[in-house]
């Protein structure tokens, strides 16, 4: 599996791709939306933990916890570098943010070469399950 991330500043807009994703030969079960809304701090520490789970540097998994806990954050679990790819474009296509905390390149939708443990992923606005 191959991780998209896409982080929306507009919770519209990250519902219309989500949609435009399930219509468009992705399935529900590899779709999660998760929206800021009326965050608890352990929903804040589900945001937190979910980037530290697949970004390995410290600093880069604070920057787009930081920029997920204001937005709105779709992942997409592709199957496939096609898939993931397809996933980027329609996640940068409908408004992603620019996450790029370094350099003057924008950078929107991440794919991460890494599977998301059930138990880190981003489902909606309700605690984790331990």
């Amino acid at each position: 599996m191959i991780t998209v991330i896409g982080i929306f500043e507009d919770i519209n807009l990250a519902e219309e791709a989500s949609s435009y994703l399930l219509g468009n030969e992705f399935t529900s079960e590899n779709i999660d939306i998760h929206t800021n809304g009326q965050q608890t701090n352990e929903q804040e520490d589900r945001v937190g933990d979910f980037f530290s789970h697949l970004i390995d540097d410290e600093k880069q998994a604070a920057h787009f916890a930081s920029l997920g806990r204001k937005g709105s954050i779709v992942t997409v679990h592709a199957i496939s570098p096609r898939e993931a790819q397809e996933a980027v474009d329609v996640l940068n296509n409908y408004g992603a943010m620019d996450v790029n905390a370094s350099d003057d390149s924008p950078l929107r939708s991440q794919i991460i070469e890494r599977i998301v443990d059930d138990n880190k992923r981003l489902r909606g606005n309700y605690p984790a399950t331990k």
